[in-house]
């Protein structure tokens, strides 16, 4: 399948005919277990690792982190401490908020909701940060979208304003024929597998909301070939991490990452061509990509990147 991830121009040489994305999700940093002090230190050594496994790819021209960078509750702290190893990945690179971000106060067991005033302060160190919490950039042909949780009316995890989905309307309506990819930390909704009971998932806690404004959305905008998502920690091997089901209205295809918190960290990385985008997943723990993992979305005619 990657035999030609290289073309030659006219003088001979090898150039790169594609772009190369990385997903870093549920980075977690320090660590979000309650572990022993020794424990930590061996999971911020692996995440730190496989930063710098990061580093070494040569063809890598963009890491996105999809939300949930920080540890448990998104304190000055926190933030802190993530910047500082975040710093230390030398690649260009593009942020969301997650839930833990935003959305938290307390420490140890004792996580709760925070009030709206500590959200206000909890949005403010985020953009302080990391930057805006939706935005847009071209890359090789390709639109990129960026969405985070900016309103909290529910029991959502990850709720999106009537004024950011505006946004997201008009902006994909600027871009029609332009191949889009879409990053929030929340999967849409009916594209993990069913529970044997016949229970839909994720629920509506765990996908983006709401649902069908949506829906009515992606529905004007068939130009959106994948939504990139964190927050279910859903792991390769889970019945989720790769299924039919995960293609949204039979379209756009729901890429789900494992978190960074587990004894085995991995990451997909996200090759765009101009008529096609391959997903490939890479075992950092033992330095070994996943071929059995290996996805290929191919692009309409219609709707093909030109660089």
């Amino acid at each position: 399948m990657f035999s030609s991830l290289f073309s030659r121009n006219q003088e001979g040489l090898e150039r790169k005919n594609y772009s190369r994305l990385s997903i870093i999700s549920d980075f977690h940093y320090p660590c979000k277990k309650l572990v022993t002090p020794k424990e930590r230190l061996r999971y911020m050594a692996a995440k730190e690792g496989a930063l710098q496994d990061m580093n070494d790819w040569r063809d890598l021209d963009l890491a996105v982190f999809t939300g949930d960078m920080v540890q448990r509750n998104g304190d000055a702290e926190e933030y802190r401490l993530v910047r500082l190893v975040v710093n230390g990945l030398k690649k260009r690179k593009a942020f969301i908020a997650g839930n833990h971000e935003l959305l938290y106060t307390g420490h140890g067991e004792d996580l709760r909701p925070c009030s709206s005033t500590e959200r206000i302060l909890h949005f403010a160190r985020y953009t302080k940060t990391f930057g805006p919490l939706y935005y847009a950039k071209e890359q090789r042909g390709y639109l990129l979208v960026f969405l985070s949780p900016d309103t909290v009316t529910g029991g959502a995890a990850v709720e999106l304003s009537h004024q950011q989905l505006t946004w997201l309307d008009q902006t994909l309506a600027a871009h029609r024929q332009m191949p889009t990819i879409i990053f929030c930390h929340a999967p849409l909704e009916n594209t993990a597998v069913p529970e044997k009971n016949g229970v839909s998932l994720p629920t509506p806690r765990n996908s983006a909301q709401p649902a069908a404004d949506i829906r009515r959305i992606l529905a004007r905008h068939h130009q959106v070939r994948l939504w990139v998502s964190g927050h279910t920690h859903t792991m390769p091997g889970d019945a989720t991490f790769m299924d039919d089901q995960n293609y949204y209205e039979g379209r756009v295809l729901n890429v789900y990452n494992s978190d960074w918190d587990e004894d085995t960290i991995y990451s997909n990385s996200i090759y765009l061509y101009s008529d096609k985008i391959i997903i490939r997943t890479y075992n950092h723990t033992k330095g070994i990509w996943l071929p059995v993992f290996d996805r290929v979305v191919t692009l309409p005619e219609w709707c093909r990147a030109v660089a």
